[in-house]
């Protein structure tokens, strides 16, 4: 078993550089049943460990992954690196029959003092996670509040798209944050949704929500064309990774991490047969 996840090391620090952490693709698509983590081989009995290692290699700091109903939850916290620290998904584009029984049971597989995001991206609608928005918030306030009558549960996370300033972007995370059981903001942000710059948003949920910041997801798909059309200077993944920090800092926001999302290549959603999506980590990933 890992121990803390997030050590005092890993805590934001203002004027330091936000740590890397590998984000592995964990969810199901409601749609056609494709199992991203069947299809990237990213398990205990296949290629999950091996993952790690190399991702320590290539300098992550942490990870972000998920812990499906679908799959031994025990197994995948316990194939995670001795002190590699983990943000661990509860529902990713697949919920549960029973919420609050899958909460309960990965809160005692999870090490006291971990990190979780109780549902990836609540606000992002059916059509992507086959739950309508409200359905998703509920469901994460109700498995984040199963998770505080355990002792030594986890500390909860956001994650959600903040691309633009709308109203209608904090929705999900305002009624996410007024429960009290959450502990830090996730910010998602691709270059081909953007329409804010990332420094302005940083800045905007920082002061909204009086809480530390992590970018929970970012990342480049190479040949994307809406990603190059709106950063023309934007020559590949390492530039958006220079980007990415270059707007940390101008942002001025301690940055708790910033999670390349996905680590690995990630394989077509309709047909996995088809190949990957050039959109992994720019250096080494497997």
């Amino acid at each position: 078993m890992n121990a803390l996840p997030f050590p005092d090391a890993f805590s934001p620090r203002p004027g330091q550089p936000a740590p890397i952490l590998a984000g592995f693709e964990c969810g199901r698509l409601h749609w056609n049943g494709h199992d991203l983590l069947q299809s990237t081989g990213h398990l205990p009995q296949a290629a999950m460990a091996h993952h790690y290692d190399v991702a320590r290699q290539q300098g992550a700091a942490g990870a972000r992954d998920g812990l499906s109903w679908r799959h031994d939850i025990a197994a995948r916290v316990n194939a995670v690196p001795q002190g590699f620290p983990v943000i661990w998904d509860l529902v990713h584009f697949d919920a549960p029959p029973r919420p609050a029984q899958h909460a309960l049971a990965c809160c005692r597989a999870l090490p006291p003092g971990a990190w979780a995001i109780a549902v990836n991206e609540p606000s992002v609608g059916r059509r992507v996670s086959g739950m309508m928005p409200g359905r998703a918030t509920d469901m994460a306030l109700r498995m984040m509040a199963a998770a505080a009558c355990l002792p030594g549960g986890p500390r909860f996370a956001t994650c959600d798209p903040f691309h633009h300033l709308h109203p209608a972007v904090f929705r999900a995370t305002d009624r996410l944050v007024a429960s009290g059981h959450v502990r830090m903001v996730g910010v998602n942000y691709y270059p081909h949704h953007a329409i804010e710059p990332l420094h302005r948003v940083l800045r905007a949920v920082a002061d909204r929500y009086r809480l530390p910041v992590m970018i929970t997801e970012t990342g480049w798909h190479q040949g994307l064309r809406r990603a190059h059309r709106r950063f023309p200077h934007i020559r590949d993944r390492w530039d958006w990774l220079a980007h990415v920090q270059a707007e940390i800092a101008l942002s001025g926001v301690p940055v708790a991490g910033l999670c390349w999302y996905p680590w690995l290549d990630m394989p077509a959603w309709d047909d996995p047969a088809q190949g990957r999506w050039p959109c992994g980590w720019p250096g080494r990933q497997a």
